[in-house]
Formats: structure tokens, sequence, C-alpha cells
């Protein structure tokens, strides 16, 4: 028992070569890769912004089940929902990186007859460079890869005799992985096959016979299934990074590659060398180290800050918490129109809205504007707390049609019909949220009997509803925001926020009459002056118009007059240059007018055609 115990001991010292610096390396990298996706990409925020979302029904299942490689994608779908938590979608990661390292490890081990080392851990980095990427369905990518891989540790454990009857259930096998995995999957495998057989079992026509076979399936199922043929060749949902893709499926046969390429080592080490000399390492430390020094590189500096900011955006707006979206937003360079959106709520709740929407100077750059899905359901809670319900549940319904059934927009929608009381409506959104992983609790915690057992803080926010409420629709087409603006304040002159935003839309739209004229709004309000962007617009109308505003007994303050009057002088020194960075960004970046000469030279409104001050 004890000889047996020593020689197991001993293959599992070489099967982990070198040792023991390889399994600590390894347990240190794994280490490494949960504190990394838990606490740089934070799985919660891109579940939130991208999903995917899975849902405890017959139909969604279906839906899968009718294309090559949808059953890996129901279950990398089911994986992500893990990602609702920063630890859990980390844990769930890493969990599957250790299994993919143990199979990958295997296969490269009896592909090669000697033990792999570090160049075993490739498809850890190229999964970790995958996974970097919000949006990208990498759960289902693993899987599929995964299956793979798993599949062909199977077949070169077994003790294969014949090389013909290898190569026969490797093509069984291949178009089993096709219809479980897709394309890639059964190519993989059929390529780990073909390998084995060459190395190890030295036919070259069953090897070959591994990777036609694997190529029958697919064949017939172009001729005889009637899909496109792209859905052939991506299994997955929208966002792959094909170049990340085709590096993982690649890594494990590269790693193979470079095992060839090495030297092998000597075949009995005691019989060779005398007594004491130890056998170098294969991989020099330095070449170890710079390789793991090069792949964190890779990966740190390859993830996309400006998309984690603007998902985080996304994820604290729907969460109430405001300052993290201003903190967010200060992150971004330039802003797309759904995070603009999110910026503008934020600085309401926080009450900066009216003093402190032109110091984000994002707001000047020009971005691509989002997806309309975003778009729509950036829209939609605004326009509820304004009190426009109608034009909040018509935005929501439009982000679901083309986002799917999202938790936000479920409750949201929830929300509209108890402000329309409509509760049955409501519970209808509610069993729909109840579907999806993770989210029931949460249904039932927020609305468990539509009446007496809703928490106090969803109840005060549906009673204040009542009093801003638009009760009469107005005809409009599309979403003229300005136009609802107008109208709910002449229902309703004391509701401040449907005055800031009339007041910040007019203000980003260039329209400097409409700001004069929404000022006799003031008095309805507990402003302790005139905000300064207010100011700022007050005194380029009157420049510009050569006309004098009546305040009503407020005053623009001394300091305002006398930056506008710098501003003015360093334009003119400039020679009406105040689009020039160089010559503004220091001194007036912050303000309107700066925000007002640099639209203008982009867009060139009618009002905006004057000279320049």
């Amino acid at each position: 028992m004890g000889q047996q115990s020593h020689k197991r001991r001993v293959w599992v010292e070489r099967f982990l070569q070198p040792w023991p610096a390889f399994p600590v390396g390894v347990i240190v990298l794994l280490v490494g890769l949960l504190l990394y996706v838990w606490l740089r990409v934070e799985p919660q925020v891109e579940y939130h912004s991208y999903g995917p979302y899975f849902y405890r029904q017959r139909a969604f299942a279906e839906s899968f089940l009718g294309r090559p490689g949808g059953l890996a994608s129901y279950a990398g779908v089911f994986l992500a929902q893990f990602n609702c938590m920063n630890w859990s979608g980390a844990l769930i990661f890493v969990l599957s990186e250790c299994v993919v390292f143990l199979t990958a490890l295997f296969c490269l081990a009896r592909l090669h007859g000697r033990a792999p080392g570090f160049v075993a851990l490739a498809p850890l980095f190229a999964l970790l460079l995958l996974r970097n990427r919000y949006g990208c369905p990498a759960p289902a990518i693993s899987v599929s890869f995964l299956l793979a891989l798993a599949a062909a540790a199977t077949c070169v454990w077994l003790p294969w005799r014949r090389p013909y009857l290898l190569t026969a259930v490797s093509g069984l096998i291949s178009s089993l992985l096709f219809w479980l995995a897709g394309l890639w999957s059964a190519l993989l495998y059929a390529v780990l096959c073909c390998v084995f057989v060459l190395s190890r079992m030295r036919h070259w026509p069953a090897g070959l016979g591994c990777l036609v076979l694997a190529l029958a399936a697919p064949l017939v199922a172009v001729g005889v299934v009637n899909r496109e043929l792209g859905e052939f060749l991506n299994p997955w949902p929208e966002r792959v990074d094909w170049i990340l893709t085709a590096a993982l499926y690649i890594s494990v046969p590269f790693a193979g590659a470079v095992l060839v390429l090495l030297p092998k080592p000597a075949a009995d080490s005691s019989a060779t060398k005398p007594a004491g000399c130890r056998q170098p390492p294969r991989l020099g430390p330095a070449v170890v180290v710079l390789a793991f020094l090069f792949g964190w590189a890779v990966v740190w500096f390859t993830f996309d800050r400006r998309q984690r900011s603007l998902a985080e955006m996304d994820y604290d707006a729907g969460c109430g918490q405001y300052e993290a979206v201003l903190a967010a937003a200060r992150q971004v360079k330039a802003l797309n129109d759904p995070a603009k959106i999110r910026l503008q709520l934020a600085l309401y709740h926080t009450g900066r809205l009216a003093e402190e929407l032109f110091s984000f100077h994002s707001l000047v750059e020009e971005v691509p504007a989002g997806g309309i899905g975003e778009g729509c359901r950036a829209q939609s809670q605004p326009l509820f707390e304004l009190g426009l319900v109608n034009d909040a549940e018509h935005m929501a319904c439009e982000a679901l049609v083309i986002e799917g059934d999202r938790p936000d927009l479920l409750r949201l929608l929830a929300r509209v019909h108890l402000a329309k009381h409509q509760p049955q409506a409501a519970q209808v959104f509610l069993n729909v949220l109840s579907l999806i992983p993770f989210q029931g609790e949460r249904a039932d915690d927020a609305w468990p009997t539509m009446a007496a057992g809703m928490p106090a803080a969803d109840r005060a926010f549906l009673a204040r509803m009542h009093t801003p409420v638009l009760t009469n629709d107005v005809l409009h087409e599309g979403l003229q925001l300005e136009r609802l603006l107008d109208v709910l304040l002449a229902s309703n002159p004391t509701n401040q926020m449907a005055f800031e935003y009339a007041m910040a839309s007019d203000l980003l739209n260039l329209d400097l009459k409409k700001v004069v004229a929404h000022l006799e709004f003031l008095d309805n309000f507990k402003y302790a002056r005139i905000p300064r962007p207010y100011e700022e617009a007050v005194l380029l109308y009157q420049q510009l118009a050569q006309v004098q505003v009546e305040l009503k007994g407020r005053a623009i303050r001394s300091e305002t007059i006398e930056r506008f009057r710098q501003f003015r002088e360093a334009a003119r020194q400039d020679k009406g240059g105040a689009d020039d960075p160089a010559a503004m960004v220091a001194n007036f970046r912050d303000t309107y007018w700066y925000y007002y000469f640099t639209l203008r030279g982009r867009e060139r409104p009618v009002e905006a055609q004057t000279a320049a001050p």
C-alpha cells in the first residue's frame, strides 16, 4: 500500500512539473483571477447593463434547442445569472477556469507524453481577456470550449488499439458536439483527436479522418436544416469578440505546438545523471515570470474602463445611488446620450442640476449615441418621475421589445401601472420578473400583496406621483420632451423637476429665448439666488439680442458679470476662437458660454449664427 501511495505521489509530481513551483503559481494565478474579476470587472455591473437573463419557462428553453450550439448557450446564460453579485460571478468564473485548466493540462500531457507545465495556462489568459469585454457571452463560450476539452480528455484517456475505431467514435462525438456546443467546439475536439492519433498512434489516414468526419455533421445540417449559414458559424449571441474567441480555441493547440518545440527531458534522470544532480527546469524562471507579467499587462491594459464607467452609471442610476453616478461620469471623457440622461437625473436628485450641469465637460464631446433600446430605457425613468406616466410606459415598452424582459424595465412598468391604479396589470410584470433566477425574491419584497405589504419607501414614492402626474394626454410625434415639459409646467407650475429639466433642455439646445422665458417660474421655488448657468445664459442673450432682461427683483452676481467680461476679452484676443480648447479650457470650460460656442461651431443653429461677443 505504501509503495502504491509513493508511486501515485511521484506521478502527480511529474504531471505537475516543475514541482512545486507550478502548483504554487497556479494557485496564485487563480486567486489573482478571483480578485481581478470581483473588484475590477465587477460582474454585477455588467449583469445589470448587458444581462443576459435566464427565464424558467419552456418557451425560453425552446428558443435554444432548435439550433446548433443552443444547449451550451442555454447553460451559459444560466451561469451568467450568478453575475447578479460580484463575489458569486467571480467565483463561478474562477471555477470554470479551474476545470478548463485541468482538462487542458490532462489533454496536453496525454497528447505529448510529458508534463505541459506553465504552457497549460494559455487558455486561462484567453478566457480572462474575453471576460474583460462587457457584454461578451464569455460563460457560453467557456461552456462550449470546456465541452470540447472534456470530450477530448476522455478520448485520449481511453486505451485505444485500433486507429480507425477511434476515428469513427471521434466522428460521432464531433457530430454530438456540433449540436450541443456548435461548430467551433466540434472542430477543436477533432483537431485534438487528430493530434493524438498522429503523435501517439502514428497513423496519418486515421488522424486526417477525424477532421473529415468532424465536418460531416455541419455539411449535412447546412443542406437539410432550413437555417442561415451564420447560425452554424456563430452559435453565440451578439457582442462576440471574434479575435479573442479564436485565440481561446487556438490556445490549446498552440500550447501543444510549444511543447513540441521545447527540448524533451531525459528519459530517466536517475539513470543518466549522478546522484544528487537535479535536472534543470525546462522553462527558465525568468521566462516564466516575464510571460506572467506580459499576460497580466495585456489583461490590465485591454480592459475598457470607459465601458465599465458607462455601465456603472446605468447600474447606479437603477439603484438610486446618484452620487456614484456622478463619480462614474467624471471618469468618462465623452458620454453617450443614455449616459447624459442618467447624469441629468443624478444631478437633479443630488440638487445640482441647476448649478453644475456644465461642470461635466463630457457633455460637449461627440460620441456614438448608443443603442436605441438603451436610450429608451434611460428616458423611461426620468419621464416617470416627471409625471409623464404614459410616455414613460411607451419608452419602457419600446425598450422591452428591443432589449428583452429586463428586470429594471419590468419593475418600472409595474410601478407605472400602480401609479395608474392598475395593480392587476402590475402583477403581470412581476410574474415575469419572478421567472428570472435571483430576482423573484426582490419582486416579492417590493410588492408582496400590492396593498398592505408594500414597503413604506415605495408607497411614499408612488404617493408623490399623484401631484405631478399629467392628467391629460398631449398630442405629439415621437418624444418631444420640450413640448411635454412646457405643458407639464403649465399644469403644475410648482413641479421643480419639470422646471429644472425644461431649463436644462433649453440650455443644451441653445434656445436662449426660452431660457429667459422660463425664468418667470423662479419665484415658485426657493432658490437663494439665480443659478450660475442661468445667469450666464441671460448675459449671453442680452449681448446677442441687444436687449435688457427684466429679472423681477433678482440680480446677476457681480462675479458672473466680471467673468463674462473676461470671456469676451479672451474671445476677442483669440479672434472669436471660443472653439479652441487650448485657449478656453483652462478658465471657461465649466461655463455655459464655452458649451454654447463650442456647440455652435458644430451644429450652427439659427440663433447661434450671430457674431461672437
